[in-house]
């Protein structure tokens, strides 16, 4: 048995608060689902003085929320702009009593909502690269928005060259090439959401205020670098299974090029069992094999409907969790791959689910911190076929004897 209270610092516009409690607040990240796209993080913070003091926060500062973890080091959970601050007095004009100020903040990747890109032409390139080339552009700084109270003693290593684009996690190469684009100004996130949508990744925010991009490959190239295993018995909500017909696609024409081009593929098998269930996709991929293998993977891996967890649940003050486990909680992203163990076998005949974490959100309390997590099924997230996604119909000796597993996925 372990005890952890977890120690918040909250910090605003580079002033550690210290004069006031935090109260509650909750912090979201990433995505309900595989099948939508990352949204910007965001917090709501609830911040209580006793001492009718309350601490000046301006539109745009920025918030940073840490915690410590089991060696008392302070983590990083969330690093935002202020969007919106609330104040609140009990008896107003009456001296010396409480006030309560909620702040809302949004993360990095709410820039790119607020930004516009595309004042230069694209090239053909790969999704990674149309990426980069977007938050380069967006997330240029320009002389006119640095601070006026600057001065060149405040940069030790820096040069303006290589000062000029702040805000960038790592960013993937990609794995299928997009059409060249000329020269046509739009939203940063629209172009960045086409992108990401076209080649099968995701972008996503960090608590250090950057914006990465995951192409289709990370997933399968790093499938247990970052897995946190969890036993059920941790969860302190109700552990509920998702299955249903919504997720299944057998029939699918990608569009691609410019002019338009289609490609379509179908599972014949699923077709039978559960009847035609059609979809049409629109991309911005340029070549023909990108678009092919992207339709025919989709309709192996959603043929058939998968069993994924809507939410798991867990409290990281629970007095079973191993300080191991927190501190590895503490860690998640949408990198993160999700064992959980010892699962009632009338959800999951396995007694098991192995899933990415989608999206997740923190839940802040005085003496509580509960961490709330999407998790899609792994599969969805691997380029390679499964045993279970190969027609059951076809034998060994209806293959070419030089044949492998390792020649199929």
């Amino acid at each position: 048995m372990t005890i952890y209270t977890p120690t918040y610092r909250v910090t605003i516009a580079g002033v550690v608060q210290t004069s006031t409690t935090l109260q509650d607040g909750t912090i979201t990240y990433g995505r309900n689902d595989f099948f939508e796209a990352t949204q910007p993080s965001y917090c709501n913070l609830e911040l209580l003085n006793l001492e009718g003091t309350s601490p000046v926060v301006e539109l745009l500062d920025t918030v940073v929320i840490e915690v410590q973890n089991t060696a008392s080091t302070f983590i990083k959970l969330f690093t935002g702009e202020v969007s919106g601050v609330y104040n609140r007095f009990e008896g107003a004009g009456l001296g010396g009593k409480p006030n309560t100020l909620q702040i809302q903040a949004v993360g990095a990747l709410g820039l790119l909502v607020k930004r516009y890109a595309g004042s230069v032409a694209y090239p053909e390139e790969l999704d990674g690269a149309r990426i980069q080339r977007i938050l380069e552009e967006t997330l240029f700084v320009a002389w006119e928005d640095i601070s006026n109270t600057f001065t060149w003693n405040d940069f030790t290593t820096e040069t303006w060259a290589t000062y000029g684009v702040q805000g960038i996690d790592t960013i993937d190469a990609g794995r299928y090439e997009v059409l060249a684009r000329p020269i046509e100004i739009d939203q940063a996130f629209n172009l960045t959401d086409t992108t990401q949508q076209s080649g099968l990744g995701y972008l996503y925010d960090t608590p250090d205020f950057e914006i990465g991009y995951a192409d289709a490959e990370r997933r399968s190239e790093n499938y247990t670098t970052n897995l946190i295993e969890l036993d059920a018995n941790l969860v302190n909500a109700d552990i509920q299974t998702r299955l249903q017909t919504a997720d299944i696609v057998n029939s699918v024409v990608i569009q691609y090029d410019d002019p338009v081009l289609e490609v379509a593929a179908q599972n014949d098998t699923s077709i039978n069992n559960y009847g035609l269930l059609e979809e049409i996709r629109s991309t911005i991929l340029a070549e023909t094999a990108d678009a092919t293998e992207q339709a025919t993977n989709f309709v192996n891996y959603r043929g058939t409907p998968k069993v994924s967890l809507e939410e798991v649940t867990v409290n990281l003050a629970h007095s079973d969790m191993t300080n191991t486990v927190r501190d590895n909680l503490l860690g998640v992203s949408m990198d993160t791959l999700l064992y959980l163990d010892n699962i009632p076998v009338g959800l999951i005949a396995e007694g098991y689910n192995e899933g990415f974490v989608e999206g997740w959100t923190w839940t802040l309390g005085r003496n509580n911190l509960e961490l709330t997590m999407s998790v899609s099924n792994s599969i969805y997230s691997t380029l390679d076929v499964q045993w279970e996604d190969y027609n059951a119909v076809i034998q060994w000796q209806n293959l070419d004897n030089t044949t492998m597993w390792l020649d199929v996925i």
